[in-house]
């Protein structure tokens, strides 16, 4: 059937239309699919893909390298995504909010001058916090039916990186002074120190490259110029020297713990004192300050000072007990945690500032926080 021209011209016009209207549509649903995201883009490193080795350090444990293939390049802002305001100028303080709310557990930071001005992850929640020099390093637990243990890192946006699995629950975290190598603790059995039935994990990872460079206890010990082995060894507590090839731990053995010297390249460790837990190593590398056991209870620790050259120790003037790893604030002042009672039995504790000084009074640094690392904050 023919139809007449004004029919045809009408069908012509309608068609046109039609593909003008189709031609709109489908700029509008592509111009929604290709609108920057307001989040970050995190990519994924394939599970088969190599892990690099350092060049200046000895090569990763093959038995190790499984913990970290699941790895995550450092996160990068998306194309006109909003960018996350810089920190303050002066020193910033990074912690772990530990105040019972909303915030409970996030990391967090904050002007060190103007610590009632906090800014919280929106993404992270951390069990223990340490950062240095752009590069930090979160220790976290995912509670569900099967509770997983990762570590997180993280810059100096809280913007998270690489992930790692865990072999066990958070303990102890450590950044070097350079933000390029970390050590992680973690509780393989057990889940504190107070009770000496415990076994513990202590990795050295290179932050740079997201690999594992060494575990702590396949190192040779000594102790006075011989070989000291037993198959209870247990470390924790690490803390860099301003070399990061050398770097200070508790070592536990037969119910006795020791300071120990270690060099990484050389995968050795030197028992230099007795009676320490929980090291700390001042901005200066002279002094290290640690909590030490005292009282026949064995649950009960002040906080003492050991001078590297002398091998003399202080005790220093807080009296109550402080089952933390120490952080020092500067060469004369050091940070640590207590519960917000006297009991000790508060999920939230506050930070508290000591002099080193053995006559100095300690004072409340900052309520409701826990596992502080003060830092210089980048030029603006």
């Amino acid at each position: 059937m023919t139809l007449p021209e004004s029919g045809s011209r009408r069908l012509f016009f309608l068609l046109c239309a039609g593909c003008v209207l189709a031609t709109i549509v489908f700029g509008v649903v592509a111009a929604r699919r290709s609108r920057p995201s307001t989040g970050i883009v995190i990519s994924t490193a394939p599970a088969s893909a190599p892990l690099s080795t350092s060049p200046s350090l000895p090569p990763v444990a093959a038995a190790l390298r499984s913990d970290f293939k699941n790895s995550q390049e450092l996160a990068k802002p998306v194309a006109e995504a909003p960018q996350p305001s810089k920190p303050a100028a002066g020193r910033l303080v990074y912690f772990r909010t530990n105040a019972l709310g909303d915030n409970y557990g996030k990391l967090t930071v904050a002007p060190f001058d103007a610590l009632d001005q906090p800014r919280y992850s929106a993404e992270l929640s951390c069990d223990r916090v340490h950062f240095a020099a752009g590069r930090g390093v979160c220790l976290a637990s995912d509670r569900g039916v099967f509770t997983t243990y990762y570590a997180v890192m993280f810059d100096e946006y809280l913007r998270p990186g690489r992930k790692m699995s865990l072999n066990g629950i958070p303990s102890r975290t450590k950044v070097s002074p350079t933000g390029r190598l970390a050590a992680i603790t973690v509780f393989l059995a057990g889940q504190s120190y107070v009770s000496l039935n415990f076994s513990t994990q202590t990795t050295i990872v290179d932050l740079a490259q997201g690999e594992v460079l060494a575990d702590v206890e396949s190192f040779s010990v000594s102790r006075d110029g011989a070989v000291f082995q037993s198959p209870d060894f247990n470390f924790w507590g690490v803390t860099f020297a301003k070399d990061e090839n050398r770097f200070y731990a508790t070592l536990w053995s037969k119910g006795k713990t020791y300071l120990v010297e270690c060099d990484l390249a050389k995968r050795t460790a030197r028992v230099i004192h007795e009676n320490v837990e929980c090291p700390s190593l001042s901005p200066d590398n002279t002094r290290i300050v640690f909590k030490k056991r005292v009282g026949s209870a064995g649950t009960f620790w002040r906080i003492h000072l050991l001078d590297l050259k002398t091998l003399v120790e202080t005790a220093l003037s807080e009296t109550r007990s402080v089952d933390d790893q120490i952080e020092w604030l500067d060469n004369d002042q050091v940070l640590y945690a207590l519960s917000e009672n006297e009991k000790g039995s508060s999920a939230s504790t506050d930070i508290w500032v000591l002099p080193t000084s053995p006559t100095g009074t300690p004072r409340m640094l900052l309520r409701g926080a826990f596992s502080p690392a003060v830092v210089a904050a980048k030029p603006i």
